[in-house]
């Protein structure tokens, strides 16, 4: 019996021993296996779950930064403000910012309105102090909520309307003030030819500045008395036939140049030489187009007989041969030139020659165009009836243009695209500001009644709305 137990208990031995050897086989085994996986399987990746916690990135970016800001003093407490159109395409509505520090950061500002419609890009700011700066800024906001945080802004100070004196020769017949770009609006004035003058009106038709002509320069106003408003704050202006004048504000004049081939249209160019026109009864050996310096050197001239004095263009004679009536310089050192007896815009060369003709076919005794920053053309058109147009310099074709004007306010010789869109245009007995949407936001009328031939020679010729405090802001 006791040599029994000592077996039994080595057989149970074994077994126990037995078990523990497989069991480490296995884990052995286990082990070996996952080492044997090829490196090219193995991946850093998560897969997507695809479920409803993803959020598309569509979803949590904001609007681009809004550009284009620009604004102008709206007086009395009152700053209008202009930006372009958002581009979102999950556009809600753009908030206004309002502070009197500068605004980097709009998180812990609070908007002080909301405009809903994405192509409404402009607000007028109101309850301001006068004489405060304040800083403006117009974020967009899409329909998810998110808001471009880091902002940039611009400053203005609202200021009280400079106040002048009523005249019962003509009134503002309409004003809406959030609507304009508001200013001094500064033109000749010849409806009574015993006191022709160049003044300067505020937004209510109140004179707040003159300048009567001498006695003996004041029959020297037809054609073409034009104004021209300078940089530094003076005036310059043409006395047809008899020369161009600069004066400062208390009326003294500071440079003249006299010449009787002059008329219509004087600029000041940026190297202190002055461009002018002439047209009233010019003929083929005239030069229309002269530059002369400081000192009244003539600096360039270019004559219309190079290129003109052929068919059809050769034997037109309306009040002179060209009657040209305007004159530009542009950016890249050509010319622009109104012959308005040609029904064409020319654009020259430094050397004179022709390079483009524009309008051909759609203009009619046109007046004082103007190259606008998109590249298009802006004058006024004596078609049927006298309206403003905006017309595609390269293909010709009109891609705006204002309502006609009655025939007792022709005809229509100015218009001026103004920075927040809308258009200053001039004819005899109204000067309007139209929107784009052809909204007249502002109209002088002339009460003086007059006939066709006076009305033509002593109305409104040419209009300039000043506005020194507008400020663009870049792109944050």
């Amino acid at each position: 019996m006791k040599m029994k137990e000592p077996c039994l208990f080595l057989q149970r031995l074994g077994v126990i021993v037995f078990v523990v050897m497989l069991c480490l086989a296995q884990i052995s085994c286990s082990k070996m296996g996952e080492s044997e996986i090829p490196p090219s399987d193995v991946t850093d990746e998560v897969p997507s779950s695809g479920g409803a916690d993803e959020v598309p990135p569509s979803e949590i970016i904001a609007p681009s930064p809004i550009t284009g800001l620009i604004a102008v003093n709206a007086y009395d407490g009152r700053v209008n403000l202009w930006w372009d159109k958002n581009t979102a395409e999950d556009f809600d509505y753009y908030n206004i910012y309002v502070s009197e520090s500068e605004i980097w950061d709009d998180t812990d500002i609070v908007h002080i309105y909301q405009v809903n419609n994405i192509s409404t890009t402009n607000y007028q700011v109101t309850g301001l102090k006068n004489g405060t700066e304040y800083y403006f800024a117009i974020t967009a906001v899409d329909k998810n909520g998110n808001e471009d945080k880091q902002v940039s802004s611009l400053t203005m100070t609202p200021v009280l309307m400079p106040r002048g004196t009523e005249v019962p020769d003509f009134h503002v017949d309409v004003y809406q003030s959030d609507m304009v770009w508001a200013g001094p609006t500064l033109l000749r004035d010849h409806h009574n030819p015993e006191r022709p003058r160049i003044i300067e009106i505020n937004m209510l038709g109140e004179i707040v500045w003159e300048y009567i002509l001498p006695q003996n320069l004041q029959q020297y106003t037809n054609p073409g008395f034009d104004v021209e408003p300078l940089s530094n704050g003076n005036i310059l202006f043409v006395l047809p036939q008899k020369g161009v004048y600069e004066i400062n504000r208390d009326g003294k004049t500071v440079w003249s140049y006299l010449t009787g081939k002059i008329s219509h249209d004087a600029d000041r160019l940026p190297n202190g030489n002055t461009i002018f026109a002439f047209g009233a009864y010019d003929g083929k050996s005239d030069a229309q187009v002269t530059e002369i310096n400081q000192k009244g050197e003539i600096i360039w001239s270019w004559h219309a007989k190079d290129y003109f004095d052929k068919p059809p263009y050769q034997n037109v004679s309306i009040e002179g041969w060209t009657h040209t009536n305007a004159v530009t310089r542009l950016s890249n050192g050509h010319t622009l030139i109104s012959p308005r007896n040609f029904h064409v815009v020319v654009e020259v060369d430094p050397q004179g020659a022709v390079v483009r003709l524009i309008g051909e076919g759609i203009l009619h005794a046109q007046h004082d165009p103007e190259i606008l920053a998109n590249g298009n053309m802006l004058l006024a058109n004596h078609g049927k009836p006298h309206r403003a147009i905006e017309i595609d310099s390269e293909t010709g074709n009109i891609v705006w243009q204002s309502r006609g004007f009655p025939k007792k306010a022709q005809p229509v010789r100015d218009a001026n695209r103004l920075p927040n869109g809308n258009t200053l245009i001039t004819g005899t007995t109204e000067i309007v500001e139209v929107t784009q949407e052809l909204e007249v936001v502002w109209k002088l009328v002339l009460n003086k009644l007059m006939d066709e031939a006076n009305v033509r020679a002593r109305g409104f010729y040419k209009a300039e709305r000043i506005s020194k405090q507008r400020q663009m802001s870049g792109t944050p």
